[in-house]
């Protein structure tokens, strides 16, 4: 199969995530009982995560619209991400030997339970946590907390996904060792520099002064790095 025909396959598979992506952004503006879809996940997420003495505001007449569709994107993305690890890895399936293809299958399917997960304790544990201990900080110097609405979706559904790729941390160790890119005893002795290395992140991802939410995810993370170094000696 010459450039072209393998391009034109590649193309195919991203498109046909492309498709699903679109229809489940579509899915998530069905009106039932009166409301989008976007906004009764909204009204949750809103419910969820922001302090009671905050207020959303928007700033100009598209916001509202704009934090629906907002919404609605971030949502197919997330929804749809298991199909595009299942297209790019059809994709890539026929080129592997069987032991390989096995491998790859295990990656995809661990891959997306570990995402999930990462997602899953952001929502429930780092954005809460964050969300309450910094915004006190504006009630202390007389200032009024507001949050415009696309500022709001954007740093909740930002942290979620990085969360979600970090905690992809024991796949992407085991891959390197798998392709004999680093030695089955790396990453014991590199462990320090991973902590580190976590700590400069989490600083990064979690804009909290007391540091409560930094050592919140450092600790699941160098318990995924842990993880990581057992499965890579396997």
């Amino acid at each position: 199969m010459n450039f072209f025909k393998e391009l034109r396959e590649f193309i195919k598979n991203i498109m046909v995530w492309l498709y699903f992506l679109l229809g489940f952004s579509f899915f998530f503006f069905l009106i039932p009982a009166g409301h989008t879809l976007s906004v009764i996940i909204f009204e949750k997420i809103k419910h969820d995560l922001l302090p009671d003495e905050v207020q959303l505001i928007v700033t100009n007449p598209l916001s509202a619209f704009l934090a629906q569709v907002q919404v609605s994107l971030l949502m197919a993305f997330i929804a749809t991400l298991p199909i595009f690890l299942y297209r790019m890895m059809k994709y890539f399936l026929p080129a592997l030997f069987d032991k390989e293809r096995k491998v790859v299958m295990w990656i995809l399917s661990v891959s997306t339970f570990l995402f999930f997960i990462g997602c899953t304790f952001a929502y429930l544990f780092l954005i809460p946590i964050t969300f309450k201990v910094l915004y006190p900080y504006a009630t202390v110097i007389g200032a009024v907390p507001f949050f415009s609405v696309g500022e709001f979706i954007s740093s909740v559904f930002s942290l979620m996904i990085a969360v979600g790729v970090m905690f992809l941390l024991p796949i992407f160790m085991a891959l390197l060792n798998f392709l004999n890119i680093v030695g089955t005893d790396f990453w014991k002795s590199k462990w320090r520099y991973a902590f580190v290395l976590f700590l400069v992140f989490s600083a990064i991802i979690t804009p909290d002064g007391t540091g409560i939410t930094m050592v919140m995810l450092i600790v699941p993370l160098m318990i995924l790095y842990g993880l990581g170094m057992i499965i890579s000696r396997k």
